[in-house]
């Protein structure tokens, strides 16, 4: 089998599933960046002064404040579909992780079986050439025993 193709597959697979998680990752945290922005907001809306009357009395106040809960509840969601979603690919790389660990190690144990076998060929033709050579070298020798 080869395994050097094998490797290289589960590299790539590997490489992928990196990319992926890497990109949820990164929604991840612009999510939890917006809906921190938006608690900031709302504790500023809560904070501001009671002279803010004219906001209050056209209920610009209660409108906002339903908005950003509406945009918070919203951003929530996305966040949790976010977060299973980041679940089963963590789960999926981890699997990639592993298939990749174990076909480096394959690869390299058949690099290294096909080196030994390079290095004993070569010692058994060494041997044979020395062993040709002295049978040859010496004819007088071997005809008398």
């Amino acid at each position: 089998m080869n395994w050097f193709r094998l490797k290289q597959i589960s590299d790539l697979k590997f490489q992928h599933s990196e990319q992926a998680v890497s990109k949820l990752r990164a929604r991840e945290a612009s999510l939890r960046s917006e809906l921190a922005r938006l608690q900031g907001l709302a504790h500023e809306t809560h904070c501001q002064p009671a002279s803010d009357s004219e906001l209050r009395a056209i209920g610009a106040d209660i409108i906002w404040l339903k908005w950003l809960e509406n945009s918070r509840r919203r951003l929530n969601i996305e966040l949790a579909q976010v977060l299973a979603q980041k679940e089963e690919l963590v789960a999926q790389h981890r699997k990639a992780n592993g298939k990749k660990l174990i076909t480096d190690a394959l690869s390299e144990k058949q690099q290294l079986d096909r080196q030994r076998l390079r290095k004993t060929h070569a010692l058994n033709e060494a041997i044979e050439t020395s062993l040709t050579r002295s049978v040859f070298s010496n004819p007088d020798e071997q005809s008398q025993r």
